[in-house]
């Protein structure tokens, strides 16, 4: 009996030692860096998008203005996720305001007519495409 007993814990003993390891899947976290162009592709062209009002170099599209550039939260919760089916269609949240504290507009028209808009819009003088104002962001 003592003999059995002696088997039973040697038996349980390599089943236990035996146990094969399963390896540890270490997930690699790779530092994604995002960059936020001023301007996009309205038609979100492969490496298109610049820091200057143009055209895209593969569809020769004029981009457009993009509100997330001037959004510093934007990277707070992590890489930026931009949906792809709303691309260059603003939200109602992502609309600037159509002046800054100081009065500025955002889009003004560049024939020098009074007013502007919160928005790339026609001039409602003289039907010209408002153009970006930088001194809005300043």
């Amino acid at each position: 009996m003592k003999a059995l007993k002696v088997l039973f814990i040697s038996i349980f003993a390599i089943v236990i030692s035996c146990k094969e390891k399963k390896p540890e899947n270490k997930q690699v976290k790779k530092k994604i860096t995002v960059t936020v162009k001023h301007y996009i592709c309205v038609n979100k062209c492969e490496n298109s998008g610049s820091n200057i009002a143009s055209n895209c170099p593969t569809c020769n599209t004029p981009y457009i203005h993009n509100a997330a550039f001037h959004n510093d939260e934007f990277l707070k919760n992590g890489p930026l996720n931009v949906p792809k089916s709303n691309l260059g269609t603003p939200t109602n949240a992502s609309i600037s305001p159509t002046q800054n504290a100081l009065g500025v507009y955002h889009y003004t028209c560049p024939n020098g007519c009074n007013g502007g808009s919160g928005t790339a819009a026609k001039c409602k003088s003289c039907g010209t495409d408002l153009a970006h104002n930088q001194v809005y962001h300043n």
